[in-house]
């Protein structure tokens, strides 16, 4: 059996997230005009209740600081992608903007999910099937722990 460290095994998740990046971002700029981020951000927005989310949930989801997002949002809304909204206000201690998918992103974004589960497909080739579940599920708690109140 192989002996993998923390530290192995970290950077390694960071070379095939390096990978799997350099070719959505390739694929998804040649055929969509989207980058990796902007797609991954609508994909939040498209698979969100109602194609909205808090703007501080997005933020942590995508792992950027509010500043970067706004300026995401910013250029999403130029293009008619997305679009910030006010939200509801019941509690005032809370940040209640939301972003939230155009019509024109969930159009694109239909295409592009395509295309990018397509390249995700190939990628996960050369893993056995039966491993999947287990191999998210890691992810998905390595996530979780940097996640505040996990």
């Amino acid at each position: 059996m192989i002996s993998v460290d923390a530290l192995d095994f970290c950077l390694a998740i960071g070379r095939a997230h390096a990978s799997l990046n350099l070719k959505l971002r390739e694929d998804l700029g040649a055929f969509h005009g989207l980058d990796y981020e902007d797609f991954t951000l609508l994909h939040l927005l498209l698979r969100a209740e109602g194609g909205r989310m808090a703007m501080p949930d997005l933020s942590r989801a995508l792992g950027l600081p509010m500043s970067a997002l706004l300026r995401k949002m910013v250029l999403l809304e130029k293009t008619g992608l997305a679009e910030r909204r006010a939200g509801a206000n019941e509690d005032q201690s809370h940040d209640h903007r939301l972003a939230a998918i155009r019509p024109g992103g969930r159009k694109l974004m239909q295409a592009a999910v395509t295309t990018a589960e397509a390249i995700c497909a190939d990628a996960v080739k050369p893993l056995a099937p039966e491993s999947l579940p287990q191999i998210h599920a890691a992810l998905l708690a390595l996530c979780l722990a940097d996640t505040p109140n996990a």
